[in-house]
């Protein structure tokens, strides 16, 4: 291997781990935020509506504006209106309730959720590897969340693996449509459908959107969209078309071992020794899944957005 293929490799490692750690820090912003005094509404809207305004600004330069079948159009704000929007809620509003680490570890339990949803409905052929990965990331699951969840919020729980749930079927259909769209423009209109739900609901719900809300807790939310969404979400396609699905969703799944550093040292949160064993079996029980020969693997091309 020539000195500049190691250093393209490099770079692509590089992006993606950059991608890994903006969305890392999701669930650190959100427990800024939420502190700060934002509710629901607010912080998901807030995050959408500026990640989408600046990928139009992207997308219309880059690609102009897309013109799209009707049902790809459609396909996108349901995934984005519906699918990513509940998603994004479960997986936030769990911090509320369990440490942002372990809420982080839950959540990559979807690729095994995608393997075992993809085998049900004949997307893919059950293997050796999808049964190890299977084996690996329910025991490490087990020690995370203890056979009796003592000292353990279980409505966290139940959020952060439903939100792991949602995102299974969000990627399932994205791939699909991956295949008649750029990962781009699909992302830029699922931003775009996810913010007006938000809008929906805050206009709709007590409380509504809280505007009056310390300038730190925009910085937060600000974060959020501009590091967590925008910087992530690039970085990531990038990476993808410099090295694969594959090896860019097997870098990523550093991401929980990141968030679990970060909450660490910011919020001092700790997770027990077996917690901790048990996230990394989680994390390797996925990669197995990710690594498994298969004619109809599913590429994950569209599976960061968290």
């Amino acid at each position: 291997m020539s000195n500049k293929q190691k250093d393209t490799i490099g770079f692509s490692v590089l992006l993606i781990l950059i991608s890994t750690l903006g969305f890392s820090f999701f669930p650190i912003f959100g427990k800024i935020v939420f502190a700060g005094g934002a509710n629901l509404a607010t912080v998901i809207f807030g995050r959408f509506a500026i990640a989408a305004v600046l990928f139009w600004i992207i997308t219309i330069k880059r690609e102009g504006f897309p013109r799209l079948p009707l049902k790809t159009w459609l396909t996108l704000w349901g995934m984005g209106g519906i699918c990513y929007s509940i998603q994004a809620g479960l997986y936030i509003s769990s911090i509320l309730f369990i440490p942002a680490s372990l809420a982080a570890l839950l959540l990559y339990a979807h690729p095994i959720i995608i393997t075992v949803i993809a085998v049900l409905i004949k997307q893919e052929e059950f293997s050796r590897y999808k049964f190890a990965g299977l084996i690996l990331s329910t025991f490490g699951l087990i020690l995370v969340l203890g056979l009796a969840l003592q000292g353990i919020n279980s409505y966290g729980v139940i959020l952060a693996l439903s939100a792991a749930f949602v995102y299974s079927i969000y990627i399932l259909i994205g791939n699909k449509v991956l295949k008649t769209t750029s990962a781009l423009v699909s992302t830029t209109i699922i931003s775009t459908s996810a913010a007006l739900t938000y809008a929906l609901i805050g206009l709709l719900s007590i409380g509504g959107l809280t505007w009056n809300l310390p300038w730190g807790t925009w910085l937060g939310i600000g974060g959020m969209a501009l590091f967590s969404t925008v910087i992530a979400m690039l970085t990531f396609f990038e990476g993808i078309k410099r090295i694969g699905p594959t090896s860019a969703t097997i870098i990523s799944m550093t991401e929980p071992l990141m968030t679990v550093v970060l909450a660490l040292i910011l919020f001092d949160e700790n997770l027990t020794l077996l917690q901790g064993i048990g996230g990394i079996f989680v994390v390797m029980g996925g990669i197995v899944a990710v690594i498994s020969p298969s004619r109809n693997k599913i590429q994950q091309v569209n599976s960061s957005i968290n």
